[in-house]
């Protein structure tokens, strides 16, 4: 920004034409020390030009004009600027199908394909599954997802059944008690959807159309990798693991057993207390609240007669319950 004496010095050059230093020296009180500086300022802001001719004083300009005289060579390098860009983009614009080919022919060419990264796992889940036309198979063990992630996917798993798509899902027995989980299965049932249960989870699975199968690389108990496999002999050696685990399951929604019989997540419940552990630990590992397991527990050992759970655990082994 301009100081005062800049200012004032500009005014007193617009006012007074062929004026001098001394002129404004002597007007404007100010030393010529301050009016070369001022002078100084405005002259590199195309403000003030010589007067020129036999004159020695400065003419003022409008601002107007030194704004164009400032501006048009940064508009012109600009212009410039943006020309080349947008022949460097068109240039290599032009290589993006050719990239898109040559990575998917190489993806089509690997029979295992290692991710690293999750969150490439989550976007090559989602670009197999808005592509697939056939059927979609998936074994899930370990707790159920939230209300929302579950709200998110039961429209995936509709959208998908109504473009004729089979969807089949294992779950682990124990999560028929997770409200959440139940409920998005209800609603996925529905619309033509499949479920089913297993007291023990195969390896979590996801094929589509039978020709990709994506699993955890599982290295290690922290490993996120992911491996896409693509080969079909190994993709249907997937298929027909899930297909006899499939027969295996239960319906998910399938009635409640009699008093005397005992649900898959009791059993899991009974079978976890007689390894010793604690309630947290067991409600944890099947996703179900603390008090659920203990409801659990305490209607198993009304049950059972017991009056401990050391004793439940001997009467339920007696009884073949686990």
């Amino acid at each position: 920004m301009l100081d005062q004496s800049s200012l004032a010095v500009y005014r007193y050059a617009v006012s007074h034409p062929g004026w001098t230093v001394s002129d404004a020296s002597e007007a404007l009180g100010l030393t010529t020390r301050s009016l070369q500086k001022a002078i100084a300022q405005l002259t590199e802001r195309c403000l003030l030009v010589p007067a020129g001719g036999d004159l020695a004083g400065y003419t003022a300009v409008s601002p107007d004009v030194a704004l164009a005289e400032l501006v048009d060579p940064d508009e012109r390098a600009l212009l410039d600027l943006r020309s080349r860009i947008g022949a460097k983009r068109r240039e290599l614009a032009g290589l993006i199908p050719t990239f898109a080919a040559a990575s998917r022919q190489a993806s089509t060419d690997s029979a295992v394909e290692v991710l690293e990264d999750p969150d490439r796992v989550m976007r090559v889940l989602i670009e197999y599954a808005r592509s697939a036309s056939e059927c979609v198979l998936m074994s899930r063990p370990g707790p159920g997802a939230n209300a929302d992630t579950q709200e998110e996917s039961v429209q995936k798993d509709i959208d998908l059944l109504r473009q004729g798509v089979q969807r089949r899902t294992l779950y682990h027995a124990s999560i028929r008690d997770h409200v959440p989980t139940r409920r998005a299965v209800e609603a996925v049932t529905a619309a033509g959807g499949e479920f089913r249960t297993l007291p023990h989870m195969p390896l979590r699975t996801v094929i589509f159309d039978g020709k990709v199968a994506v699993i955890p690389r599982g290295r290690t108990p922290d490993d996120r990798a992911g491996l896409v496999i693509r080969d079909p002999n190994l993709v249907q050696i997937f298929v027909r693991m899930f297909d006899f685990a499939w027969e295996l399951g239960e319906p998910f929604l399938a009635e409640e057993p009699q008093s005397n019989q005992l649900t898959s997540t009791q059993r899991s419940i009974l079978r976890a207390l007689a390894a010793g552990n604690p309630d947290d630990v067991i409600a944890r590992r099947l996703g179900i609240s603390v008090r659920t397991c203990r409801r659990h527990i305490a209607k198993m050992l009304e049950d059972l007669g017991a009056e401990s759970r050391f004793q439940a655990g001997i009467k339920a082994h007696r009884a073949g319950w686990i």
